[in-house]
């Protein structure tokens, strides 16, 4: 694959930053064995990263279905009523977990994770009254989680 690398980023740094999306637990002494590089200079290098907010963040991947969230959907939203800053509306909702501006016929799109499928039909009635049309696709199962 070839990548493309800025000019104040190397392939040391993408491997780093690529170890790190794959298990951010990871400590810098495996770190450095796995790329062959001391613990000091991936300590060095991923501080670098986070100081150019080229690494945002540090994530767990959450199983929210054994919190009682057993509905994981995409919703599609056109914003075709609502007066407002969309954002700030939607992202202080319990059920999204995430929000996206998308290009195409939707405006938005929203990961939620919510209880049941009563809980999904009043969030859907909801958003349809106070945004406009919708178009959901219920997550089935995960396959596989793709690198970035």
């Amino acid at each position: 694959m070839i990548r493309m690398v800025k000019p104040d980023l190397d392939e040391i740094d993408f491997r780093i930053a690529y170890e790190l999306k794959n298990d951010c637990r990871i400590s810098y002494k495996q770190l450095g064995s796995k790329i062959s590089l001391s613990s000091s200079s991936v300590y060095e290098r991923t501080k670098k990263m986070e100081e150019k907010n080229v690494i945002l963040s540090y994530n767990a991947k959450v199983d929210w279905g054994k919190f009682g969230y057993s509905i994981h959907a995409f919703i599609l939203l056109k914003d075709d009523k609502f007066i407002g800053d969309m954002p700030s509306f939607l992202k202080n909702r319990d059920e999204v977990f995430n929000l996206y501006m998308v290009s195409g016929e939707y405006d938005y799109m929203l990961e939620v994770h919510i209880a049941n499928k009563d809980d999904l039909g009043n969030f859907m009635d909801y958003l349809y009254r106070k945004v406009g049309r919708t178009y959901t696709l219920l997550i089935l199962r995960e396959i596989c989680e793709v690198p970035e």
